[in-house]
């Protein structure tokens, strides 16, 4: 029978025992499971709601004679509720929580720890695997000294403690809110096999996707009626935009609103607290990604209505450029806010091709540029707030903005110019390139901008029909090492995968490693004629067919043209965007790049609101108190784990509040580091915080 319970109810039996299986897997919560059921608890109580689901329970008895239950699935929400449980009595016994009636505090915990009426030794209700028991039983006897700490039950009941006496709350209040979870209750028969119960729970069907709890959140709180008209009219939409799997989309909607890259494995817990922290109603979720997923099948698939933006959309594609999602869809939203020209729209576009192809040539990483992509759109939009406090106008596109911000791009996020282009295209090995990234330059390099479509030659690519040929072949015949000369072994290390020795061809297989004569004017091969690259079809082709030997003089020579024309391509960008002259310069913590050293700092902006300070140690001891008054039990919790946040004070620290101090000690990119650290364990986004610091002078330009 399966029917929705409170977890009071599910505990009450006072002759029940709870019998973990030896079967089962040991406790296994980690502190992410433990934190969000404490901050579930405490939303419960501060909101004051009436219920919050907490999942499923399955259970069989264990025999006809006693009420014991075998715990076929739920041992770890079991196991957590009493650790919890446990906890809060202890707390009380310490004198460490406030407590208005203790005899009561007794009788009400009493049930969900004990089984009082059964008359045997252990009457504790809870019976773990045997590897569990000890480090379980011990922590009744409320004395750490004891404690097994070697035990995942033993580190969780210590963050619940922590937790419970800190968060300022009484006991009462705690455990009401503890007594607000619903499960469902499903208990089968004794007469079950236990063991079958439980391999069929486990191993058979498929796991629900991100995306799918996703759904499930969303139109689970509404009525049946409800349930199938938004089903229909959104959510089954948004799947056809997404192909049948809206988890990356969801993401990068998410990425979006909370200016920071989630963890995909964590994608419904912070679409949850998203939500949670948005007034929106399910459907006007539901719109709103709908919104959103019309675009991602605009950019992902060319659908727009300009052929031309859909011809960048579709080599953007070919990059793999699924990093910059986040971008492209507010970017998309914006356009069609502001009814952005097709010129404008394209042109935004064709910068971001270039960023990736000047990236590509030059090495640098890929991974930096996820996070640039997730706030770029936003530091556009503040240079726009800017202007309009100051109530001077924008006169230059958002193009332009945007190009002024990736020139200010220092390190492994720079924007890269031509000498670094110079410098590096001749001795990039396009060969060992990612595949995605050799379709695109081969597609860009071959056809430039001209009209034609460039799927014939990216599907040919994926389908083998056309591949890329070495002119000099990868293995070097006797012939060929008397055509390259002496330095053989040099020319053919610096340039075999390079671009100068690359083309496109139809016949790779058959040309391997012949003669460059051969494979300039063909040859037969077994009494079929191979036609050569006097009749190649193909632009990258063009220079050989005026030469009647390869060697370096060639290479170099091809190597020179192929230059030019990715710079012609591409060309170094340049913005005419003038920023506004400052009273104080501000970056945000998100600029990796900005140096903060040797710098003063004014001020610093929070979520909105201005702090004037004189210097770092009061920005940073400032912060973490607004940190701590924002979120105490995250903060307190850090200060726990001991790096950079402590529990205890010594010289080289500063009290933020009761039981937490910061180290304040140390240099300002140590202060940077501490408060990049915070922030991403709070999942605070870094486009929250903005510095505010003394303009440098032109003295001090000089100098630098």
């Amino acid at each position: 029978m399966k029917y929705a319970t409170h977890i009071s109810e599910f505990f009450y039996d006072p002759k029940a025992f709870f019998i973990i299986p030896l079967y089962q897997r040991k406790y296994a919560w980690d502190r992410d499971n433990c934190r969000r059921l404490f901050e579930d608890i405490l939303k419960i109580q501060k909101y004051n709601r009436p219920s919050h689901f907490f999942g499923s329970i399955v259970t069989v008895k264990d025999n006809e004679l006693e009420n014991d239950l075998l715990v076929i699935d739920g041992q770890q929400r079991i196991t957590t509720i009493s650790l919890i449980i446990l906890a809060l009595r202890n707390a009380v016994n310490k004198g460490q929580l406030e407590c208005e009636d203790k005899e009561m505090m007794m009788q009400t915990t009493q049930p969900y720890l004990y089984a009082m009426f059964r008359k045997v030794p252990r009457k504790i209700k809870l019976c773990p695997i045997e590897s569990d028991k000890p480090a379980y039983d011990v922590l009744f006897e409320n004395n750490p000294k004891k404690f097994i700490t070697s035990s995942g039950l033993t580190d969780n009941y210590n963050f619940y403690y922590e937790q419970i006496i800190s968060c300022g709350l009484t006991f009462e209040q705690i455990f009401e809110a503890v007594e607000k979870l619903i499960i469902i209750d499903l208990r089968l028969e004794s007469s079950d096999e236990p063991q079958l119960i439980f391999e069929s729970l486990n191993s058979t069907g498929k796991d629900l996707t991100e995306a799918d709890k996703v759904r499930n959140f969303l139109l689970m709180a509404l009525t049946k009626d409800q349930q199938e008209d938004y089903y229909h009219r959104y959510w089954k939409k948004i799947e056809e935009y997404t192909d049948g799997d809206p988890t990356m989309f969801i993401r990068d909607y998410l990425t979006i609103h909370i200016k920071r890259i989630c963890n995909i494995n964590n994608l419904y817990f912070e679409f949850k607290e998203f939500s949670e922290l948005n007034n929106k109603n399910r459907e006007e979720f539901l719109a709103d990604l709908l919104h959103y997923a019309e675009y991602y099948t605009q950019i992902v698939k060319g659908r727009t209505e300009s052929i031309k933006i859909n011809r960048k959309l579709n080599q953007l594609a070919s990059i793999g450029s699924q990093v910059a999602m986040p971008f492209y869809l507010s970017f998309f939203n914006y356009k069609d806010q502001h009814l952005l020209s097709e010129e404008a729209v394209y042109e935004v576009l064709d910068i971001t091709e270039n960023y990736w192809a000047r990236r590509i040539i030059c090495g640098y990483p890929a991974n930096v540029m996820q996070k640039l992509y997730a706030t770029l759109h936003h530091d556009v939009m503040r240079i726009y707030e800017r202007h309009e406090k100051r109530n001077i106008p924008v006169e230059v596109s958002y193009a332009e903005i945007m190009k002024y911000l990736l020139l200010k791009k220092q390190g492994n996020s720079i924007f890269p110019d031509d000498r670094a282009v110079d410098m590096e295209f001749p001795i990039r090995q396009i060969y060992k390139l990612p595949i995605d990234y050799k379709y695109f330059l081969f597609e860009r390099m071959e056809n430039e901008n001209s009209n034609e479509g460039i799927q014939p030659i990216v599907e040919k690519m994926k389908e083998g029909v056309v591949t890329i040929e070495h002119i000099m072949p990868q293995t070097l015949t006797l012939q060929w090492k008397q055509e390259l000369g002496e330095r053989y072994e040099e020319i053919y290390e610096k340039y075999l995968h390079t671009f100068a020795n690359l083309t496109l061809t139809g016949y790779n297989t058959n040309y391997s490693n012949r003669s460059f004569q051969d494979k300039k004017n063909g040859y037969e091969y077994k009494g079929v004629k191979v036609y050569g690259l006097n009749e190649s079809k193909y632009e990258l082709s063009s220079y050989l067919k005026t030469c009647d030997y390869w060697t370096e003089e060639q290479l170099i020579e091809r190597g020179t043209l192929l230059l030019q024309r990715f710079k012609s391509l591409w060309p170094m960008i340049s913005t005419i965007y003038t920023p506004l002259e400052k009273d104080m310069e501000t970056v945000s913590l998100a600029d990796d790049e900005y140096e903060w050293t040797s710098r003063n700092i004014l001020a610093f902006t929070y979520k909105g609101q201005k702090y004037t300070v004189s210097n770092w140690k009061s920005m940073l001891i400032q912060l973490c108190q607004l940190l701590y008054k924002e979120n105490p039990t995250s903060i307190i919790h850090l200060s726990h784990n001991g790096l950079w946040l402590h529990d205890t004070e010594k010289n080289n620290r500063t009290k933020v509040a009761e039981g937490c101090f910061v180290h304040t000690a140390c240099d300002t990119r140590t202060k940077k580091t501490i408060i990049k650290f915070i922030f991403e364990k709070c999942h605070i986004p870094e486009t929250d915080l903005e510095i505010h610091l003394q303009p440098v002078t032109e003295k001090q330009l000089e100098e630098e």
